[in-house]
């Protein structure tokens, strides 16, 4: 009897040890991920803005996206685990530039030579020149002028004068002149800061050709002649030492049944002059965290000659010029250089005494002398997230490597501030 209990007891052991599942399990459990993280792409189709309720086929203030992307995602990527970003692209309409229909509706006016004629034609006058320069002023000339061309002027009535003005040569101006209910007098004429307004010439028309279907044989624009295949290649023309950022806003002519003004603003950006668009295509990243999908607001930036020297100008301004080499494009306290676009990330290029690497002084300057001055509105966080700043620029030593680093802004603007992520810095 005793054996027989033995031998029951031996086979329990051994079933109790000897699961034939259990390496099974083990194995299956091994081959699955424990979570399903991804970075993915997207670009927003018509139905997905139906979906969320856009008539339009896009974003707006009235309709943000960061209020609505966060339950559509959700339901697109529900398998997805937390950490999962997605950079998603879609349309934003930013609003029109309603400034431009209200210059184009005020009075318009070019002074001719009889005009001119009609301030004096002695020595010194504007008659005797048919311009104005820096000792006949046009102030001195216009508000009197307007008297008489608009008798019956209205308080608050607009007119964008157009005349010659000579200073080691001649050039064509357009300026607003506001009418106060007693007299005329300059005026902005409601361009935002920054714009510069310029109307254009009958010479300027007969510039880009005066065959049939050309600008210049109407001095206008027309549905076969439309002005965006022209006015890039004209501002490109007419100011050849354009800087990143200048904005101009284009008085034109344009027939359509009838001639009318109308009115574009450019923005010149990496070389070209672009027109501001009402609809602009944004990307974005969202990631997946424990309480869903959040934008991550994360500024991607990469450096252009512009942004060299502003850091050229700060070493000068705030450093020292004896940093600057002799053209004042590239300076030896930081490395920066506008001419070559990059970093010189060799030893005596930057500030050896100050700076113990090349990593610690392209930093430096970029959080102080950059990022403030191309970002002085930057805000610390969006919706509680930390917003970061991811930098790429050229370095060179010996041969030219594209780095990025990234920042935090640790306090809004005004005169926000940035701080360098340490070891954030990468080789593209």
């Amino acid at each position: 009897m005793k054996k027989i209990l033995n031998i029951y007891i031996l086979i329990a052991i051994i079933f109790a040890s000897c699961d034939p599942m259990e390496d099974i399990y083990d194995k299956v459990e091994d081959e699955q991920p424990l979570t399903n993280v991804q970075q993915l792409e997207y670009t927003l189709t018509d139905d997905d803005y139906e979906a969320m309720g856009s008539s339009y086929g896009n974003f707006s203030n009235s309709m943000p996206a960061a209020e609505n992307l966060p339950a559509f995602l959700a339901e697109k990527y529900a398998t997805l685990d937390e950490s999962s970003s997605i950079n998603i692209t879609y349309n934003f309409y930013q609003g029109s530039l309603s400034y431009l229909n209200t210059l184009a509706n005020s009075d318009q006016y070019e002074l001719s030579s009889s005009d001119y004629n009609s301030f004096g034609t002695e020595y010194g006058e504007p008659g005797y020149y048919d311009n104005f320069a820096w000792n006949m002023p046009a102030d001195d000339y216009l508000p009197d002028f307007l008297l008489a061309l608009y008798p019956d002027a209205e308080d608050g009535q607009l007119a964008l004068i157009t005349y010659e003005y000579y200073d080691n040569g001649s050039s064509i101006v357009s300026e607003f002149y506001a009418f106060d209910g007693t007299a005329w007098s300059a005026s902005e004429g409601g361009l935002p800061e920054g714009v510069v307004l310029y109307s254009l010439t009958a010479d300027d028309y007969d510039s880009m050709g005066e065959d049939s279907g050309l600008p210049g044989r109407y001095n206008n624009f027309s549905s076969s002649a439309e002005p965006e295949d022209y006015l890039p290649t004209f501002l490109e023309i007419n100011n050849p030492y354009a800087q990143e950022g200048d904005m101009i806003a284009v008085l034109y002519k344009y027939y359509s049944g009838s001639t009318s003004t109308r009115g574009k603003q450019y923005t010149y950006t990496n070389g070209v002059w672009e027109e501001y668009q009402s609809t602009i295509e944004k990307t974005d990243q969202y990631i997946l965290t424990a309480s869903g999908w959040i934008f991550d607001p994360t500024v991607q930036y990469e450096m252009v000659a512009a942004d060299y020297q502003i850091i050229v100008d700060y070493v000068k301004n705030s450093i020292g010029e004896e940093y600057l080499d002799s053209y004042g494009t590239a300076e030896d306290y930081f490395g920066a250089s506008a001419y070559y676009n990059e970093f010189r990330i060799n030893e005596g290029y930057y500030e050896a005494s100050e700076f113990s690497s090349w990593q610690e002084a392209v930093s430096e300057s970029i959080q102080t002398g950059l990022l403030p001055s191309i970002f002085p509105e930057a805000v610390a966080q969006v919706e509680g997230v930390d917003v970061f700043y991811i930098v790429s620029f050229e370095a060179y030593a010996g041969s030219m490597v594209t780095h990025t680093m990234t920042f935090q802004c640790t306090k809004s603007g005004p005169n926000p501030t940035f701080v360098y992520v340490e070891d954030s810095e990468t080789i593209k």
